[in-house]
């Protein structure tokens, strides 16, 4: 009988998350606040278990800077504190800002403007993370959250120039929406897309209340109720 040792497993695949979070948490979190509470490294692990999740980037902006308070932006800054106690996930921040635009609609009245809230930078920001940590050789696999077409070309370089590297692309919608969410670009070139897979998401939820390492305690928002 052979007693001699069997071969340890292969080591498996380093994967970096790249998650857009105003687009995922439009197409999907501000219909479900009760999810918002989400522990990304959990639910991505859980999504991806064949694989080792190095690294979650989470690229946002924190909203209203402009106001001197601003629940909304309470409640994100409060979100972020809690991915920043997970140690594989790094918050990269760009900036929110207003627009002026102007409604040329008959009821309008005379070119009524106004202005709306958008983040700046988030897109610009995944781009260089993406190339970086592919030049940098630092992952077998991408997975990009995002719905985003402006990230297509970032995508198709690094589909051309590391082909090793193992791409899959998530569009962040809820499933009644999803067949209006297509991205018939990332097939064409070999890269995996799909709707991002929600089932199971309420089992990576954080808990309500996380003590910081300063002994702080973080509760979840009122405004999220619990599953």
């Amino acid at each position: 009988m052979d007693s001699s040792p069997s071969a340890p497993p292969p080591p498996k695949r380093r994967t970096i998350i790249y998650i857009d979070a105003f687009n995922w948490y439009y197409g999907i979190f501000a219909e479900r606040p009760s999810w918002k509470w989400l522990d990304v490294e959990s639910f991505f692990q859980a999504l991806r278990p064949d694989e080792e999740i190095i690294a979650v980037k989470f690229f946002s902006a924190l909203v209203e800077p402009r106001l001197s308070t601003s629940p909304r932006r309470d409640r994100q800054q409060r979100y972020l504190s809690a991915l920043r106690t997970l140690p594989r996930t790094t918050v990269v921040l760009g900036k929110y800002q207003n627009r002026t635009v102007t409604c040329r609609a008959p009821a309008c009245g005379r070119n009524l403007q106004y202005e709306v809230g958008e983040e700046k930078k988030t897109d610009v920001n995944i781009v260089v993370h993406l190339i970086d940590d592919a030049l940098r050789d630092r992952m077998d696999c991408a997975v990009i959250v995002s719905g985003d077409s402006d990230l297509e070309p970032a995508v198709a370089w690094v589909r051309t120039n590391h082909t090793a590297i193992k791409i899959a692309v998530y569009i962040p919608t809820l499933p009644e929406e999803a067949k209006d969410r297509r991205n018939d670009y990332y097939p064409s070139i070999g890269v995996t897309c799909r709707a991002l897979p929600l089932d199971g998401i309420t089992n990576h939820l954080f808990p309500a209340s996380i003590t910081l390492a300063s002994g702080a305690v973080l509760e979840r928002p009122r405004a999220w109720p619990a599953s």
